[in-house]
C-alpha cells in the first residue's frame, strides 16, 4: 500500500520514500557523490598482530610508492601530522581508539592502518600501496582472552593509549544503571529441586553490511566537509574535531543514505581521520573505500564470548538463583564490552541473581556494536539454559517461562511501563500449533529428515535521548523537518513523514523529513532501537508547535475567513483548516502571510529523553521455530517461523514486519553460519565468511501485540529494529536439539555438530 492524501497516515503500511530512488539506482550513497578533482586513497595494513615496523622498510617502501605513476602523497608514521586523542567522555565508554592513527610504528593487530597512498586513479593508488614491502620485528601477541588470563600482563604504555591485561567494566556505556557486575539475594547459590548449568560460547561475527565504508575528505579554507557513511554524525565530528584539532564548527558531516549498518557505522574508525589528514595535506578532496576485507579488520565486530549459566529451580520449577558469568575480549587500543548479561538481571523471577562481565585487552581489532549487542548472544546462553531447566524439570518450554513472568523490573525495582510477553507467549504458541509438540527429542520426522520444534523469549531495552528538529515553511504551504538522524534503510524518513503529517493535520504529500547533514539540529546515534522514540518526540513536538502557530496566524489575519474566531474552535485536517461551514486550506493561508509571518513557521525545537523515575521500558516478544535436520549430510534449516513482539505502538506495519524479518534472519546467520576465520597463531583471515540468503529464509508469520507506551514517548513507540534477532540463535538450538536430542551450546553449530554420531547416553 502506498500513502495516500486521505486519512490518517500513522498504522499505515506505507512504501519508504526513498524506495523508489534506491531500486532505480537514483539513490546516492557516500561512494557515489562526484567531487571536483577528487583523488583516491588506499589504506596500507600490518599483516602481523603485535610488534614494530622496522623504520628502514617503511622509508624504502614509502619512496617506492613516492615514485610510481599518478602517486600524490604517501602518508606514514614517519610523515604523519600529530594527531589529537578523542575526548575521554567518549573513549571511556564507546569503542573510538585512544590511539591516533599513524602516531608510531608499532602494531596492536592485524589490518591496522599504518600508510595511506593517495593517486589521481584509484588504479593508480592501489599499484602504488601493493609495492609496500615492510619488515617487523615480531612481538609476542595475546590472541585471546584465556591466553591474557593465563600468561603475565604486560605494562600499559606510558600515555595509557595502549593497555593490556583484563578489567571488569561497571556499567554498559553511558548507562550506569545497567549494570555490568550486579548481585542481589544471598551469596551462595541455594540447592534446588532442578539445576542446570553449562558454558556456552558465540564466535567472533562481522557486521558485513552491503554499501562498503566509504569516505570523501573535501576542505575549503579551514573548513572540512565530509561525506561518509557513519551513524551518528554529531558524535563523528566531536571525535574528528579533537583527531584533527580543529573547532567542531569547521566541520560538516554528510550522510543522507547509508546502505546497511548494523553497528559497522556507529563510531568513527580511523580511516575517516586519516582521509581528512590527507586532503589537509594535499588541498584536495580525496576518496577513500574500504575493500571488503578490510571491512573486517577496520569497523568493528561482534566479540567472542564465553559464558556460565547456572539456573536453580524449586519443585515447582520456579527459579530461586540465575547466574551468568561472561568473558569477552577487546582491543587494546579502545574500550568495549559485549553487554551479554543484562537480560538476566530482569527477565525472569529469581530471588538470587549473580552477573559478571570480565573482558580481555587482546591484540585484535577494536570489536564493538552488532544488532542486537549483549541480547543477541547473550540471550543464545541464556534460553538454551531455559530450555535445558525445562528438560530437567520436565515441564514445556513455554510453560516454564510463563511461571517466571516478572511483573516488575527486579533490577530496578520499578514497574514496567507496559509489558504483554504473556500475550505473545500464548499468541505464538497457538499460531505456531505449539500444543501439538511432542516433548520428547527425536520424535518429529519429514521425508526422512528429522523435525524440531523449539522456541525463546525475545527482549530488548526502550530507549530514548535527547533530539533536536528544524521546522521550515515554504510559500507554497510545504513543510520540512531536518534532523541530523540517518536513514540506514530502516525507513526512518517515511515513518517521520507520516508521523508529520498527522501531528500537523496535512497532507503526506506536502510534508518531507530530511536527515543525515550536521548542520541539521543534533540528534544521538542511529543505533539501540531509539531512533523512532527519539527523533519521533522531536518531529512530533516541532509539529505541534507548527500548528498551533498556523492556527494562530489563521484567526489573527485581517481578510482570512477565519479571522477573529477562538483558535480553539478551528480544526486542521489533510491540509484544510475549517470552522463549521468555513475553510481554508493552508496553501492559501500560507500564501497570504507576510514575510514576517511566514518566518514564524519556520523554528527549531529539542526533545529531552523520558523521567528518570519513569517505569521501566523494555520491549518482548517470543520466537518458535521449525528446523528440519538432515543427520547423514550435516545439514540444519530453518523451515518455519512464528514470532509475536511487544514493542509498543507500531507506526508502519510494513516496515516494522520488514525489520523483525531482517532480525531473525541476522540470527539465523549467528547460529548456524556466521563466524569470522582466522588463523590462530598468526592472526590472519582465512577462507569466507558465510552469511543467509533468500534460500535460508524460512516461511514468517510476524505479528505485534500493538500497545501504546507513552511512558517512554509521546507516540508511545518503543525501537524494533534490534529485538528480532534477539533471541533467535536460541530457538534454533533448541528445535535441533528437539530434532536431533544433541544439546549444542556453541555457535554456529557446523556441520560436524550435525553429523556426530547420536549417543542418548552422553548428550
Amino acid at each position: 500500500m502506498t500513502a495516500t492524501a486521505t486519512g490518517q497516515q500513522v498504522g499505515r503500511s506505507v512504501d519508504r520514500v526513498e524506495g523508489r530512488d534506491k531500486v532505480t539506482g537514483r539513490a546516492r550513497y557516500t561512494a557515489d557523490n562526484d567531487v571536483p578533482g577528487l583523488l583516491h586513497a588506499v589504506l596500507v595494513q600490518s599483516q602481523i598482530p603485535q610488534g614494530t615496523i622496522t623504520a628502514e622498510s617503511m622509508t624504502t617502501s614509502a619512496a617506492r610508492a613516492s615514485a610510481a605513476p599518478g602517486v600524490a602523497l604517501v602518508l606514514t608514521p614517519l610523515n604523519c601530522p600529530a594527531l589529537g586523542e578523542p575526548p575521554r567522555h567518549l573513549s571511556d565508554d564507546l569503542p573510538l581508539e585512544r590511539r591516533p592513527p599513524l602516531s608510531d610504528l608499532s602494531v596492536q593487530h592485524v589490518g591496522q592502518h599504518v600508510a595511506v597512498v593517495v593517486a589521481d586513479t584509484l588504479e593508480n593508488a592501489v599499484d602504488a600501496a601493493s609495492s609496500f614491502d615492510l619488515a617487523y620485528e615480531l612481538g609476542a601477541p595475546y590472541t585471546s582472552a584465556a591466553q591474557v588470563l593465563r600468561e603475565p600482563t604486560p605494562a600499559d604504555g606510558p600515555d595509557g593509549r595502549v593497555r593490556h591485561g583484563v578489567y571488569q567494566p561497571d556499567h554498559f556505556v553511558k548507562l550506569v544503571e545497567e549494570k555490568l557486575q550486579d548481585h542481589r539475594g544471598p551469596a551462595a547459590e541455594p540447592h534446588g529441586a532442578t539445576h542446570v548449568a553449562a558454558q556456552y560460547t558465540t564466535a567472533v561475527n562481522s557486521h558485513y553490511p552491503i554499501e562498503l565504508s566509504a569516505t570523501i575528505a573535501q576542505w575549503d579554507d579551514d573548513v572540512l566537509t565530509v561525506y561518509d557513511t557513519t551513524r551518528w554524525i554529531s558524535g563523528e565530528r566531536t571525535a574528528l574535531a579533537a583527531y584533527l584539532n580543529i573547532p567542531e564548527t569547521d566541520i560538516r558531516i554528510l550522510s543522507p543514505l547509508v546502505g546497511g549498518a548494523f553497528g559497522a557505522k556507529s563510531f568513527l574508525w580511523m580511516h575517516v581521520a586519516l582521509c581528512a589528514v590527507a586532503a589537509r595535506e594535499l588541498r584536495r578532496p580525496v576518496k577513500l573505500v574500504l575493500t571488503r576485507s578490510q571491512m573486517f579488520t577496520s569497523t568493528g565486530h561482534r566479540p567472542r564470548t564465553q559464558q556460565h549459566v547456572s539456573l536453580v529451580a524449586d519443585d515447582h520449577a520456579a527459579i530461586q538463583s540465575t547466574e551468568q558469568h561472561t568473558l569477552t575480549e577487546t582491543s587494546t587500543v579502545a574500550h568495549f564490552c559485549e553487554p551479554v548479561g543484562l537480560s538476566a538481571r530482569f527477565l525472569y523471577h529469581s530471588p538470587r541473581l549473580v552477573v559478571s562481565h570480565t573482558v580481555a585487552r587482546i591484540n585484535s581489532p577494536t570489536p564493538c556494536f552488532m544488532r542486537g549487542p549483549g541480547e543477541a548472544p547473550g540471550l543464545f546462553a541464556l534460553e538454551v539454559a531455559m530450555d535445558e531447566l525445562a528438560y530437567a524439570a520436565g515441564i514445556d518450554p513455554v510453560e516454564l517461562r510463563l511461571r517466571n513472568d516478572t511483573e516488575f523490573d527486579q533490577a530496578s525495582g520499578r514497574p514496567w511501563s507496559a509489558k504483554h510477553l504473556r500475550e505473545c507467549y500464548r499468541a505464538g504458541a497457538a499460531r505456531f500449533g505449539w500444543a501439538d509438540r511432542p516433548m520428547r527429542p527425536r520424535s518429529l520426522h519429514r521425508n526422512d529428515v528429522r523435525v524440531g520444534w523449539g522456541m525463546a523469549t525475545a527482549t530488548y531495552p526502550g530507549r530514548r535521548m535527547a533530539a533536536g528538529c528544524r521546522v521550515s515553511t515554504a510559500r507554497s504551504g510545504a513543510v520540512l523537518f531536518e534532523s541530523a538522524t540517518h536513514e540506514v534503510g530502516t525507513g526512518v524518513r517515511t515513518v517521520m513523514t507520516q508521523v508529520a503529517a498527522d501531528a500537523t493535520g496535512l497532507r503526506f504529500d506536502d510534508v518531507a523529513f530530511a536527515s543525515g547533514d550536521s548542520l541539521f539540529p543534533a540528534a544521538p546515534y542511529s543505533g539501540a532501537s531509539q531512533t523512532t522514540a527519539t527523533v519521533g518526540s522531536a518531529v512530533v513536538l516541532a509539529a505541534g508547535q507548527w500548528r498551533r502557530r498556523l492556527l494562530d496566524l489563521a484567526v489573527a489575519m485581517p481578510g482570512s475567513p477565519l479571522f477573529g474566531l477562538d483558535a480553539s474552535a478551528v480544526s486542521l485536517n489533510l491540509g484544510v483548516l475549517s470552522a463549521g461551514a468555513v475553510s481554508l486550506s493552508v496553501a492559501d493561508l500560507v500564501g497570504r502571510l507576510s514575510p514576517a509571518d511566514l518566518a514564524t513557521l519556520t523554528f527549531t525545537v529539542s526533545s529531552g529523553g523520558p523521567d528518570d523515575d519513569a517505569p521501566t521500558s523494555q520491549s518482548f516478544g517470543a520466537h518458535f521455530c521449525e528446523v528440519e535436520v538432515d543427520e547423514l549430510i550435516g545439514r540444519a534449516t530453518v523451515t518455519r517461523w512464528v514470532a509475536v513482539m511487544d514493542c509498543g505502538r507500531v507506526l508502519n506495519p510494513k516496515l516494522a514486519r520488514n525489520q523483525v524479518m531482517g532480525g531473525i534472519t541476522f540470527g539465523l546467520g549467528m547460529a548456524l553460519l556466521e563466524q569470522v576465520p582466522y588463523d590462530a597463531h598468526t592472526a590472519q583471515l582465512i577462507g569466507e565468511y558465510y552469511v543467509p540468503t533468500h534460500a535460508d529464509r524460512p516461511d514468517f508469520d510476524i505479528s505485534f501485540v500493538d500497545g501504546a507506551d507513552y511512558a517512554l514517548d509521546p507516540l508511545g513507540v518503543r525501537g524494533i529494529g534490534e529485538i528480532g534477532t534477539c533471541g533467535v540463535p536460541a530457538a534454533i538450538a533448541n528445535a535441533i536439539h528437539h530434532a536431533t536430542g544433541r544439546r549444542l551450546r556453541d555457535v554456529p553449530i557446523t556441520v560436524e555438530n550435525l553429523m556426530t554420531p547420536f549417543d542418548e547416553e552422553i548428550r
